[in-house]
């Protein structure tokens, strides 16, 4: 009797892990079979305009090249104008699509978004992508973070995606489509010691996109989430200076990563982006979350010895 409940317990297990994390491969299959019998452009599918949150460097700007050369007009939005107006003449030189460019800082706070919505709304938006994002340049305990890089994490992490689809999705739902694309980590699969916050904001994020998915499918708006592990952009650059090998074998370059990403949208609704992060992904589900969480504080307490207290000391 006992052999025969253990029994039923690990096919159901294994049968919850197959789907999990099968589900994404084999949806991206099918769809990608399906556009190729049934060809429409994104512009025609969801709306004229994509707007880019975090474009001027690193994921946002892999996004932003990649919708504009499958003919989306751009909005890019990111706090550094002269990397904003570079990106956008890069764009316009390679890609000959019409661009606009909105400086915002979303450190901010709630003092940003009337503008952004004055400069939203009107426009046919048909794709938004919440990329924007912080951390602090190190792992950290948390009493070392400074309050303001606290706020930060909040105000960006947390707000920008949260308001921007409060702005956007309404416009979406009346016209009934739409996708909105929430970038968030692998770090949102299980708390992590010495990035608490920065760990915490992007749970938030993958919980609010799910969530956001269903609210919003009866409307004929898509949501996507993304999850993914380490790609080389300024936020990880500390890794790719360090002498950990490890670290730098695992960083995927955002061209790469922008290969296979840019190839699931429209398509499934859950992706970690690119394959290899998808393996970890697959690994770390197998994994308890108490297992997890040693894991992830034994590989940030000692990144935090080899940056942080390194750092700190030579400032002494």
């Amino acid at each position: 009797m006992f052999c025969t409940l253990a029994a039923c317990l690990g096919v159901y297990v294994a049968a919850v892990w197959l789907y999990e994390n099968f589900r994404t491969p084999v949806l991206l299959v099918l769809q990608t079979l399906k556009q190729l019998v049934f060809r429409q452009k994104l512009s025609q599918r969801y709306g004229q305009w994509a707007v880019i949150t975090g474009a001027s460097d690193g994921i946002g700007k892999g996004y932003a090249h990649y919708l504009a050369a499958k003919g989306m007009a751009i909005v890019l939005v990111a706090r550094n104008a002269a990397k904003l107006n570079k990106v956008a003449d890069e764009i316009k030189a390679k890609h000959g699509v019409e661009t606009k460019v909105l400086v915002a800082d979303f450190s901010k706070g709630a003092e940003i978004y009337p503008q952004l919505e004055k400069a939203l709304v009107p426009l046919d938006v048909g794709i938004l992508v919440n990329n924007v994002g912080v951390s602090h340049d190190t792992p950290m305990y948390v009493d070392e973070v400074p309050q303001q890089t606290l706020w930060d994490l909040i105000h960006v992490n947390v707000g920008a995606a949260t308001l921007l689809c409060n702005i956007l999705a309404p416009s979406m739902k009346r016209r009934q489509r739409g996708l909105i694309i929430n970038v968030s980590s692998v770090a949102s699969v299980g708390p992590s010691p010495f990035m608490a916050t920065y760990a915490a904001s992007k749970a938030y994020m993958t919980s609010f996109s799910i969530a956001l998915r269903d609210e919003l499918r009866p409307f004929g708006v898509e949501v996507q989430t993304v999850r993914p592990s380490f790609v080389h952009t300024n936020m990880t650059d500390f890794l790719v200076t360090g002498k950990e090998k490890w670290s730098k074998n695992m960083m995927v370059r955002v061209d790469n990563f922008m290969a296979y990403a840019g190839c699931t949208i429209g398509k499934v609704d859950m992706t970690s982006g690119h394959w290899s992060h998808g393996l970890q992904l697959a690994a770390l589900s197998l994994v308890p979350e108490v297992v997890r969480v040693y894991i992830f504080g034994l590989i940030n307490k000692k990144l935090r010895e080899q940056f942080h207290v390194k750092n700190k000391n030579k400032k002494r």
